[in-house]
């Protein structure tokens, strides 16, 4: 039913996003939550396994064991997805950082799933280029500021996440930007692995 709304564009995970949020909506299960502490610092150990608990927040689950596991099957598939997924949640995070994120948002791995998911979708529809390390990064980064300005305004009016909306927002952003005809963007034929794309061009 999605396929016919988004034109040109994968349906990335809106159909995930509109049954999930819609049920949740009924429970509002962050609603009178407290913030997270805006004092408290990131410790060295923590700002390096971020970025693996941003990868297993994909899942919803913020711990960076299991992003490490996941990045690991990951990589057993295609070790260049694996990169951009950790790479994405690295950004994510240092975004997070940036913009003044409390400290246990960013350990947990909540600024680091989304734009994870973007970098990954980037290397998978586009051929592997600087134009594409380059809107892999900049969508990281606009995937975690669209993330940290409507997460608290959606938590305090509907009490539900935000999930992977921003996502969903900015990589469809970076797919029609291969219409723009940019230099080394270039969409893959078939979509599969940066190896595979490379492979097929």
């Amino acid at each position: 039913a999605l396929k016919p709304l988004c034109g040109g564009v994968p349906q990335w995970t809106w159909a995930f996003n509109t049954i999930a949020l819609a049920s949740l909506a009924v429970i509002r299960p962050l609603a009178g939550a407290p913030p997270a502490d805006p004092a408290a610092a990131l410790s060295a150990v923590e700002w390096v396994l971020s970025p693996l608990a941003g990868v297993a927040q994909i899942f919803v689950v913020g711990d960076a064991v299991s992003g490490a596991m996941i990045l690991g099957a990951t990589a057993l598939y295609s070790p260049a997805c694996a990169v951009a997924a950790a790479y994405g949640s690295a950004v994510g995070a240092g975004t997070g950082y940036l913009l003044g994120a409390p400290a246990a948002e960013i350990a947990t791995g909540l600024w680091g799933f989304n734009p994870s998911l973007t970098a990954l979708a980037v290397s998978v529809f586009y051929v592997p280029s600087a134009g594409a390390a380059a809107l892999a990064t900049g969508g990281a980064v606009a995937t975690a500021a669209v993330f940290g300005g409507a997460k608290g305004a959606v938590a305090a009016s509907l009490g539900i996440p935000i999930a992977t909306l921003p996502f969903c927002a900015v990589a469809s952003g970076c797919h029609l930007l291969s219409h723009a005809n940019l230099p080394g963007l270039v969409l893959a034929a078939a979509p599969h692995s940066p190896e595979k794309n490379v492979a097929a061009g």
